[in-house]
C-alpha cells in the first residue's frame, strides 16, 4: 500500500470515495464532468488532490477501477500525464493515449472524454491559453495571429518534454510540504517555467516561431536587464516583464545572456537572491534563520537553497549563520 504522504499533492485533497454516487456527485460539482460511466462499481477507491495556482492547476487523480468521464468545453488546455498505468482521451474526433511514451493535451474550447484503466493514476495541468499566449508573445517578440492549436501528443521522450514533466513533479514536490510558506514569486517563476517548457514541448500552431533564428540585441540589453533584476530581485522573474524592459523578445535575452555572461537571467536572479541571503545571515539579527532566510529570498526548497549556497561561498548557509553570532 503506497503511503499517503507519497502521493502528489497529498495536502490538498479534494475528496477520496469508495461510493459511486458520491464519486458521480462530486466529480461534476468540482471538476465540471458532466458524466461518469462506472462499469465496475462494487469495490473501488477514487481519490483526486487539486491546487490552484495564478495560471495553473495542478490535480492528481487515482482510481482503483475502469471509469470513463466527459468535460464540456472549457477555457484552458490540459495536459494529462501518466503516473501509473494506461488511460486515453478524446477530443475532436482523435483519441489519445495516456501512458509512459507519451502525454495528452485536449485543447481549450473542445468537449472531451477520457477513459482510464484500473489503477490508473495521472497528473493534470490545467493551463490558462490567455497566458499561454501572452508567454509566446513575450518569447518570440509579437503578438502571433490567428489560433493557437495543439497537436494532441507530446513523445515523453523528447528532452523538452522530459524537461517540463520534471518541473510538473517538482512543483508538486515543492507543494507537498507546505504551499502556505512557499513565496509568492518562487510560485510566479514554477508556473513560467511550466508553460514556457509545455510551449517549447508540445507542436502548435506557432511552433515555427520559437525555432527561428533571431537578431542579436544591442550591448547594453544584458546590463538593463541585470540593473532590473537587481532592483526588483524580491519579485516573480516573468519573461513579459524582461521583454517589455528589454524592448526585445525573451528569446533574444536569454541569446544574449549566455552569450555575453554564459548563464540565464533566472541564474543572474538567483545569484543576486543568494548574495541578498548572504547578507541577512552575516547581520546578527537574532530573528533570522536559514528557513526563513530561504523563503525571504524567493528559493521555493530549504535543502536546494542550501545546495546552492553551499556552491556559491564554499560554507552551508547554517555555517554562516552561527559564525556571524559568535
Amino acid at each position: 500500500m503506497v503511503d499517503a504522504a507519497a502521493r502528489p499533492l497529498h495536502r490538498f485533497p479534494v475528496f477520496s470515495t469508495s461510493n459511486a454516487d458520491e464519486f458521480t456527485h462530486l466529480a461534476s460539482k468540482l471538476l465540471g464532468a458532466t458524466r461518469i460511466d462506472l462499469p465496475e462499481a462494487r469495490a473501488f477507491t477514487a481519490r483526486v488532490n487539486l491546487i490552484e495556482l495564478t495560471e495553473v492547476r495542478l490535480a492528481f487523480g487515482a482510481t482503483t477501477c475502469e471509469f470513463a468521464a466527459n468535460h464540456v468545453a472549457a477555457d484552458f488546455v490540459r495536459l494529462q500525464i501518466a503516473h501509473k498505468g494506461r488511460a486515453n482521451t478524446s477530443a475532436g474526433g482523435i483519441i489519445t493515449d495516456i501512458n509512459e511514451r507519451q502525454f495528452a493535451i485536449t485543447p481549450a474550447g473542445e468537449p472531451s472524454r477520457t477513459a482510464c484503466e484500473a489503477a490508473h493514476e495521472r497528473l493534470t495541468l490545467r493551463l490558462d491559453e490567455a497566458a499561454l499566449r501572452r508567454k509566446l508573445t513575450a518569447l518570440v517578440g509579437v503578438r502571433p495571429r490567428g489560433e493557437l492549436t495543439f497537436a494532441p501528443a507530446i513523445d515523453a521522450g523528447r528532452p523538452y518534454a522530459e524537461g517540463m514533466r520534471r518541473l510538473v513533479l517538482f512543483l508538486a514536490e515543492q507543494l507537498n510540504p507546505s504551499a502556505a510558506s512557499l513565496p509568492s514569486a518562487a510560485h510566479a517563476e514554477l508556473e513560467q517555467a511550466i508553460e514556457t517548457a509545455f510551449l517549447f514541448a508540445s507542436r502548435h500552431s506557432f511552433s515555427h516561431l520559437l525555432g527561428r533564428q533571431e537578431k542579436a540585441p544591442a550591448s547594453g540589453v544584458v546590463r538593463r536587464i541585470e540593473e532590473y533584476i537587481e532592483a526588483n530581485w524580491q519579485d516573480g522573474v516573468t519573461i513579459e516583464r524582461l521583454a517589455a524592459v528589454a524592448g526585445v523578445s525573451a528569446r533574444s535575452i536569454f541569446r544574449a545572456f549566455e552569450a555575453a555572461r554564459g548563464y540565464s537571467p533566472m541564474a543572474f536572479a538567483k545569484t543576486v537572491r543568494l548574495k541578498r541571503a548572504r547578507d541577512a545571515l552575516l547581520s546578527g539579527d537574532p530573528r533570522v534563520n536559514v528557513t526563513g532566510i530561504a523563503f525571504e529570498c524567493n528559493f521555493a526548497n530549504p535543502g536546494h537553497f542550501a545546495r546552492d549556497y553551499r556552491s556559491a561561498f564554499g560554507e552551508l548557509p547554517s555555517e554562516t549563520l552561527l559564525r556571524a553570532r559568535r
